[in-house]
């Protein structure tokens, strides 16, 4: 039975948008947070496993999978999760990706999943909404030599 919800595990895989990693989009996602539906990869999964109120994570090949688990992977999938968790990412808001650092990557989890920014802009943290917000809440839009950008191309992650 175990063997079978495994098997079952890895089919998920397979289907379209679940073959990467659902935050940094490395190929071959081998873990998978089960309360949130996504496959991830090893790197972003240590991200997850230090928000256990958010995520729980587990490996798709070794870990052991209940039913209600693999019922709920299979209603959901990166997919399901990228149109929810990613539905109001603001246009110049950097999406990691495999090769950039653990800090990068955390940030963009926490944001994504913990405080749900791109599911409510209110919550998004002010420097990372942009000039709308600043004119919005009655301040002057930034001088043009000012980026309010998040891609951080100053900002250097050391391994």
């Amino acid at each position: 039975m175990a063997k079978e919800r495994r098997r079952a595990v890895l089919e998920l895989l397979q289907r379209p948008g679940n073959a990467r990693c659902a935050d940094c989009g490395a190929p071959d996602p081998d873990w998978a947070s089960y309360t949130l539906g996504v496959f991830i990869c090893l790197s972003c999964s240590g991200i997850h496993r230090n928000i256990p109120q958010v995520s729980k994570v587990k490996s798709v090949r070794l870990d052991a999978w209940d039913e209600a688990q693999v019922e709920f992977m299979a209603s959901h999938g990166n997919d399901a999760a990228r149109a929810r968790f990613e539905s109001k990412v603001p246009s110049f808001y950097y999406r990691p990706t495999p090769s950039d650092c653990q800090l990068l990557r955390e940030q963009w989890i926490r944001a994504k999943y913990e405080r749900q920014e791109f599911i409510y802009p209110e919550k998004q943290e002010p420097y990372s909404a942009g000039e709308a917000t600043r004119v919005g809440q009655g301040l002057p839009a930034p001088s043009p030599s000012l980026s309010l950008s998040p891609s951080l191309p100053s900002l250097s992650c050391s391994h």
